[in-house]
């Protein structure tokens, strides 16, 4: 077995919008109007409590070693690294891969810095050339280390910036990047996003509409995980109807949804989900996923897998 590439899990480190869940005034307001935020304070609410978008996918690399490749590292990874990461007595993060650049993606890079000593050379971060430029202006001492002031002890971090139109591999794990829109910068340009195929998983966390240059790359896929903000539209993500569709022209195995808001609980939006499922989709599974879920795949192709919850 320790001779074979396979995948192991994915790890849903953050399942939020961008802000995170619970929003603070949703709390602190007497009248907020908010059922959802409230309740992830609770015992049984605590899976809408949400985190930035974030995946640990957990690949064997064919030597023997478990290797801990982390999709977006942003505001709130040192927080689920404390809840989901620890517990697992996970030392290593071997690589990093950041889907664009935006605070809820990247702005927790600088907590890399115990990660990076476990890592011979430091972690790689791959990422386009538009993220390396946000990278490089709100973190000069990651880029040059030369930079950096008080201690001058920073992460060791090896920047790689990839074509988002060609495969590229991370530890022996094959990564298809998938460009997509995530609404618009200067008024009227898309501003673009990354998406991941990896096996027979997509990932796609924060997009508005799939290109059709690149919707062959997620064919084939037994699990889909995508970006679903809310039941109605939105201008920067998939709401409700959107994801569906996606689902309808994909016709994954699973489906789970992430980047959700306040206006969808955890509870409500599964069954919700179940019922599209049973009547549109018998066969098929479709379901929100939440903070410390974790899919131990149990055959070679992602057909099949195993749910846990660290939460």
């Amino acid at each position: 077995m320790s001779k074979i590439n396979f995948l192991h899990s994915v790890i849903f480190l953050g399942t939020g919008a961008s802000s995170s869940l619970p929003n603070v005034l949703c709390i602190t307001r007497e009248k907020s109007g908010c059922k959802v935020c409230p309740s992830a304070l609770t015992e049984e609410g605590k899976r809408n409590r949400r985190r930035n978008c974030s995946l640990l996918v957990r690949w064997y690399d064919g030597t023997g070693k478990l290797r801990n490749i982390l999709i977006d590292c942003g505001k709130t990874f040192f927080e689920a690294s404390l809840a989901f990461l620890a517990p697992l007595k996970i030392t290593t993060i071997d690589a990093v891969i950041l889907t664009h650049g935006h605070a809820d993606a990247m702005f927790g890079l600088d907590d890399l810095r115990s990660w990076s000593w476990m890592k011979d050379g430091g972690i790689p971060v791959y990422l386009s050339q538009s993220t390396m430029d946000v990278v490089a202006s709100a973190f000069p001492y990651l880029v040059d280390r030369n930079k950096a002031t008080g201690g001058g002890e920073v992460p060791t971090l090896r920047f790689k910036v990839i074509n988002e139109y060609k495969n590229f591999t991370v530890e022996g794990l094959e990564f298809t990047p998938i460009n997509v829109e995530h609404g618009v910068q200067h008024g009227c340009q898309a501003y673009m996003s990354l998406g991941f195929r990896f096996k027979n998983v997509t990932y796609l966390s924060d997009v508005s509409k799939i290109p059709d240059e690149v919707r062959n790359r997620i064919d084939g896929t037994k699990l889909l995980i995508i970006d679903c903000l809310r039941e109605l539209y939105y201008p920067s993500h998939y709401g409700f109807q959107e994801a569906i569709g996606e689902v309808i022209k994909y016709k994954p195995l699973n489906t789970y949804f992430v980047g959700m808001g306040h206006s969808l609980d955890h509870e409500e939006f599964s069954k919700k989900c179940q019922k599209v499922s049973a009547t549109k989709f018998p066969g098929h599974s479709i379901q929100p996923a939440y903070d410390g879920l974790s899919l131990e795949f149990v055959d070679s192709i992602q057909k099949e897998f195993n749910l846990s919850s660290l939460n």
